[in-house]
């Protein structure tokens, strides 16, 4: 009787072990990125001898082979999910379309590399600058410390400083700062304006600068009034944003898992991408060889392993092509607004709510956003950049006079950028000035917010946009 319970409860224990390492696939398939899961797929075809890529992806050479029917009727659905979009007749079109959005503009940090490749620095200093610029911002902004890169990779502070004097000196003008005003002084020492009284400002009076405080500063640095009018308008001339002019995310280990656009009809249609996966199948000749039982228990041990062990990963693969597409569609369908009109239109939402609607722990929500990517008419966005906490719009309703919810913090930047790109240099907007702004857009949002996220946006004060 103990012997039963003994074996009964080792199976279950087995049982429960094959379960839980199941779900540890699954996870990691999930939340894996399109460039973290081919490589993946590649290392399990390299490893496990059940698994084998099909070499043909024409239909017609899956309906015809001598394995057809046997791919199309596999019961993991994985064919479903990694066909789509793979056969249609635009594909290739699609590809194209795909590979001139993300590829083809170059990013400030390819920008940069290739400086870098011929820069007079060696050995370590020149690992250094490779760091440095792998650690820029999209803006071209170093958020991390030099001190703590330099414990990240080791390197000494000779090195370092060497590395970072060097990128200070790279095109586009300013990259390399920490933060705005560290911008400004490296591109008037580029201009060789570094005993200027335009440095001096930004250097001793930032705070005088910001705050519309001139004849303050010009005390300070015991100067005339006159004298720090033109050293703003030579501050004016300068850069805010060193990497404005570079495509966002030009990173080749960048994919789009989904791809969202327009269909004849004025639908928009989801799309998961999946040329960049291996087509897998299950070996026949080992299949075959595990179901004939011949050969040692040894091998049979190890075949039945690789086989649960490929079902498992074609079981994990499936699954997360099915989450990640009803994802996108979920977002297309509540994000429609921005879909069609742009960034400004971008809605509050919560991933509670999402997680609701397709009937999954908001885990699997959060997970199958990590690294996921979606591209459409308006670039590139990452999957959780559609979720957000909002600024609520006045009575609830938007701007068309339709009821709508809260505005996301991403869609006021968005409209934030565009007042200011709008509006007179001569009199820029002050933060009170954009606040009432997009009051009179419905949006109700405090100064200190708005100058909040003007700071975030690395855009300049009223004072010191003036002119530009």
């Amino acid at each position: 009787m103990g012997g039963m319970s003994e074996v009964s409860l080792q199976h279950g224990m087995t049982r429960q072990m094959a379960v839980s390492q199941s779900m540890q696939t699954g996870m990691r398939i999930l939340q894996a990125s399109a460039f973290e899961l081919r490589q993946i797929v590649r290392q399990a075809l390299e490893t496990n001898p059940m698994l084998e890529e099909l070499p043909d992806a024409s239909p017609e050479a899956l309906e015809d082979g001598p394995d057809g029917d046997a791919w199309n009727e596999r019961e993991d659905g994985w064919n479903e999910f990694t066909a789509e979009g793979r056969f249609s007749g635009d594909a290739a079109a699609r590809r194209d379309f795909m590979y001139e959005s993300v590829v083809a503009p170059e990013s400030l940090k390819t920008h940069l590399m290739d400086q870098a490749q011929h820069s007079a620095l060696t050995g370590r200093a020149r690992d250094a600058l490779f760091l440095l610029i792998d650690a820029l911002d999209e803006r071209g902004f170093l958020t991390e410390s030099p001190q703590e890169l330099e414990e990240q990779g080791c390197f000494s502070m000779r090195d370092m400083d060497e590395a970072l004097a060097a990128l200070r000196e790279m095109d586009p003008p300013g990259v390399g700062a920490a933060d705005l005003r560290d911008s400004l002084l490296i591109q008037l020492e580029q201009r060789g304006l570094k005993r200027s009284l335009a440095f001096r400002l930004v250097k001793r009076c930032w705070r005088e600068l910001a705050a519309h405080k001139y004849e303050e500063a010009a005390r300070l640095l015991d100067v005339e009034p006159g004298d720090v009018a033109e050293a703003l308008e030579v501050i004016r001339s300068l850069t805010p944003d060193p990497g404005g002019a570079y495509a966002p995310g030009g990173n080749p280990h960048l994919l789009p898992d989904v791809i969202v656009e327009e269909g004849p009809s004025g639908v928009l249609e989801v799309i998961l991408t999946s040329e960049y996966l291996p087509r897998l199948s299950m070996n026949e000749r080992y299949m075959e060889l595990m179901a004939e039982g011949s050969g040692s228990r040894e091998l049979r041990q190890y075949l039945r392993r690789a086989f649960r062990e490929g079902q498992e990963l074609l079981r994990a693969l499936d699954m997360r092509q099915e989450t990640v597409l009803r994802l996108a569609r979920v977002i297309v369908q509540r994000q429609e607004d921005f879909f069609r009109s742009g960034p400004s239109r971008l809605k509050a939402m919560g991933m509670e709510e999402v997680a609701e609607e397709m009937g999954v722990h908001v885990s699997t929500v959060s997970r199958a956003c990590r690294d996921k990517y979606l591209l459409c008419r308006w670039g590139m966005k990452e999957l959780r950049s559609f979720f957000s906490a909002g600024v609520p719009s006045e009575g609830g309703v938007s701007r068309d006079g339709a009821a709508s919810g809260a505005v996301a913090a991403g869609a006021v930047q968005e409209l934030m950028r565009r007042l200011i790109a709008e509006e007179d240099s001569s009199k820029p907007l002050s933060d009170a000035g954009l606040a009432a702004a997009l009051r009179e857009k419905g949006v109700n949002i405090a100064r200190r917010t708005v100058a909040k996220y003007r700071e975030q946006m690395k855009i300049l004060p009223a004072s010191l946009r003036r002119g530009i």
